[in-house]
């Protein structure tokens, strides 16, 4: 009898240690972790699939080992995570979105795109902010495209019918708007918007937009519960570099209060103005760290801070390296998780939300930590 009873407390263990699978009606969204640069694999509530980003940084970087280990590339660990994700059923990306032409963010789409079926590729052009001609990433890119047929398409700011559901009747309380890119960003009336950005020849050579400003961004809407990603735009201008330049306040005034947000350029210096967080009220953040330099001590600080908006202030982090937690000191304390995959789950209609961290130095994906239920807003 008490072997009978280990038994079945052993078996409830591995239960709970196990994130249950995904249920129609429920929005997942995966912030993956491979230590080695950003991707997000998101489950709508009708099962449509969209990735955001496919980062693969490879090569012998100090303090940047990959998770769980160097056997595979991060993009091929990325695919790992979304078989496994949507198992049993056959793995399928209906919606791929490069945020933007560095290699953290799509370096491995390439063989994400071999693995498993891309119905439609968005980025965001190569009009606007041409990238180099010698840049051997976004050549390799082109390349994938052209040989793989890959349908593609440039974002379209403002709209919200780029992105849709499989069966969008079904719930007509779910949106992706497309916030922003290349300058352009919605202004929060109808499917508007505007560039923030002066024209390329009244730019002083020095104030030219980077890549990163040019930074895909999404807002995704269901019922009250509201997410933002915007890859690496910048919130905090340089000394003496024109306001323009930190695009999130043009986002933050679009958007308004936002429940869950990825933290913009990893937390690295130059993200999360105090304006952007305060207008935002996310009770959760989370950072897609892979370098030693993500988060910034001082934009960690400016996410910790009461001061700006009351309630939760709770981060989560993929990948925290050993010298970024000694320079950030006891605040390391203060985060919800130093390492791991971070699942966000918006219940049936979006009321609320649970946040689950997975293990990520193994295939497993246990959870290691559970979080909510938050109230959206």
């Amino acid at each position: 009898m008490i072997q009978l009873l280990i038994s079945l407390a052993l078996a409830a263990t591995a239960s709970a240690a196990t994130l249950p699978p995904w249920t129609p009606g429920t929005l997942d969204i995966h912030q993956i972790s491979t230590g080695r640069g950003n991707a997000a694999f998101f489950l709508f509530p009708d099962g449509t699939t969209m990735l955001v980003d496919a980062g693969s940084v490879t090569g012998n970087l100090p303090d940047t080992e990959q998770r769980p280990n160097a056997s595979r590339t991060p993009g091929g660990w990325i695919v790992r995570y979304i078989e496994r994700t949507m198992a049993p059923q056959p793995p399928r990306i209906d919606y791929a979105v490069i945020t933007h032409f560095h290699t953290d963010h799509m370096g491995g789409i390439e063989e994400v795109g071999a693995a498993i079926p891309i119905g439609k590729l968005i980025d965001r052009g190569t009009a606007y902010l041409p990238p180099p001609q010698t840049d051997k990433a976004m050549l390799s890119y082109e390349m994938f495209i052209a040989r793989r047929g890959v349908k593609r398409e440039s974002i379209r700011v403002g709209v919200a019918n780029q992105i849709t559901l499989r069966q969008p009747d079904a719930f007509k309380n779910f949106e992706v708007r497309n916030v922003a890119a290349n300058g352009w960003v919605w202004t929060g009336i109808g499917d508007d918007s505007k560039s923030v950005f002066p024209p390329l020849a009244m730019i002083d050579k020095e104030d030219k937009p980077s890549e990163n400003m040019c930074s895909i961004g999404l807002r995704i809407r269901y019922g009250k519960f509201d997410y933002w990603t915007g890859g690496d735009i910048p919130g905090v201008p340089d000394p003496g570099s024109p306001d323009w330049q930190s695009v999130e306040t043009a986002v933050a005034r679009a958007i308004g209060p936002t429940d869950v947000h990825v933290v913009n350029h990893h937390g690295s210096i130059s993200p999360e103005s105090a304006f952007f967080l305060a207008t935002l009220n996310s009770a959760v953040m989370i950072v897609p760290a892979w370098s030693p330099t993500h988060p910034s001590q001082d934009v960690l600080k400016r996410m910790m801070t009461s001061r700006l908006y009351p309630g939760p202030h709770d981060i989560f982090v993929t990948t925290l390296r050993e010298p970024t937690k000694a320079s950030i000191g006891p605040r390391v304390s203060q985060l919800k998780a130093t390492h791991g995959h971070i699942v966000v789950r918006v219940a049936p209609g979006g009321d609320q939300y649970n946040v689950y961290v997975l293990d990520d130095t193994n295939e497993e994906m246990n959870v290691i930590g559970t979080f909510g239920p938050y109230v959206s807003q």
